[in-house]
């Protein structure tokens, strides 16, 4: 009687392991594809939408720019022009 008991008690334990092993192998699959898992804040969501949209509305801007220097008539109406853009980026350098 006593053989078979240490034979159930170390195949119970073996089985037991494996079965903690098991579980934990697939939770940690279940955590890897779970979308909580990999949430980003709010915040560093904005961040990544701000500088894609940046970086893709920056040539535009440029090219919207030249465009409007291009259209801007010639002689002494662009200098008061010129002149007042340049008052209002050194006004907006104060604040």
């Amino acid at each position: 009687m006593l053989p078979a008991l240490i034979v159930a008690l170390v195949f119970g334990s073996a089985l037991m392991v494996a079965k903690m092993i098991l579980d934990f192998n697939r939770e940690k699959l279940l955590a890897d594809r779970s979308p909580e898992g990999s949430s980003l804040l709010l915040s560093e969501l904005e961040d990544i939408i701000d500088a894609a949209v940046g970086k893709a509305v920056a040539p535009l801007q440029e090219r919207i720019d030249e465009l409007e220097i291009r259209s801007l008539p010639q002689g002494p109406s662009q200098k008061m022009i010129e002149g007042a853009s340049e008052e209002s980026q050194a006004e907006s350098r104060e604040d």
